[in-house]
């Protein structure tokens, strides 16, 4: 995890600034250009690089606290219950009382995967909808 995480980014980087060290010194050479052409690309490069790192750890951030939400909001729907998320998304209720695998009684009528947010509050807005645009169809038939 260390070499996956940590290392492997920080040679690829070392790599990456040698190779426009080199670059821009051919390059310098080759148009006559000044020499400190090669420290304002090095310099620009890790720039990028740096603001690429920044936006990684920013979004991993806004990524970590949608799941806290959405675990915390899961929690509080179902308090006697251990709640997991799975790795395609689903998530697993396990009775404290029991320790074994509960199953909500309106799973049948809620999907917790449909919609556009992960708990399917879009596909219990749809559902609402579909109710009142039938209820307003038996008022206006009558």
């Amino acid at each position: 995890m260390l070499v996956d995480f940590v290392i492997v980014p920080m040679v690829a980087c070392i790599l990456l600034l040698t190779a426009a060290w080199r670059a821009s010194g051919a390059l310098a050479s080759a148009l006559h250009l000044s020499s400190w052409l090669r420290v304002a690309v090095v310099a620009g490069t890790a720039a990028t690089l740096l603001a690429l790192a920044l936006l990684h750890s920013v979004r991993e951030e806004l990524r970590m606290r949608r799941e806290r939400r959405e675990q915390y909001a899961m929690e509080q729907r179902y308090p006697g219950c251990h709640v997991l998320r799975l790795s395609n998304g689903n998530w697993f209720l396990t009775d404290r009382s029991t320790g074994s695998e509960y199953r909500p009684p309106e799973e049948a009528h809620h999907s917790f995967t449909l919609g556009s947010t992960r708990d399917g509050s879009s596909r219990w807005l749809e559902l609402v909808s579909e109710d009142l645009r039938a209820s307003d169809e038996s008022r206006s038939s009558r």
